[in-house]
């Protein structure tokens, strides 16, 4: 393998496709940011999945 070979065109793979499979969660409820179901937690009568939760909480953060 040469210096130049690394830019050179790679052929094409066959990708598979990855099948959007509901998360499983604590509750069936939709998500209070993002709307899709599978929730785990809930705070303030709202059901959250943990990882938008971090993400409110870091987004309310930074806002004061």
């Amino acid at each position: 393998m040469g210096l130049t070979d690394m830019f050179k065109k790679k052929p094409e793979e066959k990708k598979e496709e990855i099948k959007e499979v509901q998360p499983e969660g604590k509750y069936n409820q939709a998500c209070a940011l993002c709307g899709a179901e599978g929730t785990e937690k809930k705070w303030a009568g709202q059901y959250w999945h943990k990882k938008c939760m971090r993400r409110a909480r870091k987004g309310a953060k930074a806002m004061f």
